[in-house]
């Protein structure tokens, strides 16, 4: 192939201890990183947006500074403009802030988005989703005075494993991912637990309130749908998810993708079905957690193995470990074409970024796609996805990265 094939990096994960073959087509390729805006620069970017309206703008939050700023998507561009300033206190613990972005999938009409934060209100932890509207007299604005909670979440007691990621399916209802709680352990015992938010993937309407609430439930959530996901709550649309720190939609297919942060040994990837069951706390990725402790699974139905894991300690078979997974899109833009429906996801801590391909309900190849010692360490805290389909990484020195192909080649 035209960028390399990386043989030796390949690994697999479809058990627990196994390799698999790949076959020759479903080789990834090798790519390298730059800075894809070298003007600009960011404090703890954790989310990239662009807003379906043609405008060629991209959008970065700002996860402690609360703020959301806009660009031109232009590799010489020297400058961002404050796009909105969160109007409410937030709490600044190391996963709490301003998290999450989404606009409405009729923004150029409506000119609604939304955002997740971590509420600082009357010194009660609590998750928020609010809608805001843009400026009237600046549609290139949002205007703070325009916020309406939609979504908030249970008190929480811990500041860690908030979740944060919201998305609109192409089904048009808002994805919300909300961790176990905090701590460690699942010391809550929400992982399989439904009739609670957390641990879980909730899908709501934000365009049709019902029952007192500023949101409606789709007709086919778990709960309505299945009888034996009745005891569900309304809202949650999958469970047994640790921390789903990121997920995404392929634009192609739909299909839900996660990356779930691991406790102890292993990060994992899934793909998101409406009632799935992925396992937390009785297992961590594929392995058994704490089984002395004997919890019970939900009712509902069999537990749902990953798609892929890496370890937190290097081994002989796996020396592509990590420490916090960071999940992040199918590539579908056209100037890699060897990355053609490649899921792509990375590390926080070690700067990993590997490349998943799935095929027909099997996956043929799981490695690395960047050698990590040619470049500077990223902590990767975000990927995020242009109205083309590129992909882009965002780290905490500040900057936003693309994937090229290697020099040279």
């Amino acid at each position: 192939m035209k960028y390399g094939l990386p043989l030796a990096l390949l690994s697999f994960a479809l058990t627990g201890s196994s390799l698999l073959a790949a076959e020759p087509a479903a080789a990834l390729p090798r790519l390298d990183v730059r800075v894809a805006f070298p003007n600009l620069r960011f404090d703890r970017p954790v989310a990239l947006a662009e807003p379906g309206d043609g405008s060629n703008r991209l959008f970065v939050v700002e996860q402690h500074q609360a703020r959301i700023w806009s660009f031109a998507n232009d590799r010489n561009i020297r400058s961002k403009h404050l796009f909105l300033q969160l109007p409410d206190p937030i709490n600044r613990g190391n996963e709490e802030g301003l998290l999450g972005l989404a606009f409405h999938p009729n923004f150029k009409q409506n000119h609604e988005f939304f955002v997740y934060y971590s509420a600082n209100d009357n010194s009660s932890r609590r998750s928020v989703v609010s809608r805001f509207q843009t400026s009237r007299s600046d549609r290139r604005l949002a205007d703070p005075a325009s916020e309406q909670r939609i979504w908030v979440s249970a008190e929480d007691p811990y500041e860690n494993h908030n979740g944060g990621t919201i998305a609109f399916g192409k089904d048009g209802y808002l994805y919300i991912s909300l961790g176990d709680g905090g701590a460690a352990d699942d010391p809550m015992n929400s992982g399989q637990n439904p009739r609670d938010w957390f641990a879980s993937i909730l899908r709501i309407d934000v365009d049709h309130p019902q029952g007192g609430h500023a949101y409606g439930i789709p007709a086919d959530n778990p709960s309505r749908r299945s009888r034996r996901h009745a005891h569900w709550a309304p809202e949650v649309y999958s469970i047994g998810l640790r921390n789903v720190w990121k997920f995404s939609f392929d634009r192609q297919t739909g299909e839900l993708w996660a990356g779930d942060v691991g406790q102890n040994t292993w990060e994992m990837v899934h793909r998101i079905d409406s009632g799935g069951n992925y396992g937390w706390s009785l297992r961590e990725g594929f392995h058994p957690f704490m089984p002395q402790r004997r919890r019970r699974a939900d009712t509902a139905g069999p537990i749902r193995t990953p798609l892929a894991e890496y370890p937190h300690a290097p081994t002989a078979d796996r020396p592509d470990s990590g420490l916090s997974i960071t999940g992040g899109y199918v590539y579908r833009g056209n100037k890699i074409p060897a990355l053609q429906g490649v899921y792509v996801y990375g590390d926080y801590d070690t700067g990993r970024i590997w490349g998943l391909r799935y095929v027909d309900g099997k996956l043929v190849a799981n490695g690395e796609i960047v050698d990590v010692r040619k470049h500077p360490k990223l902590n990767i805290a975000s990927f995020g996805e242009d109205a083309s389909g590129e992909l882009y990484i965002l780290a905490f020195d500040g900057r936003i990265y693309e994937f090229v192909p290697p020099s040279g080649r």
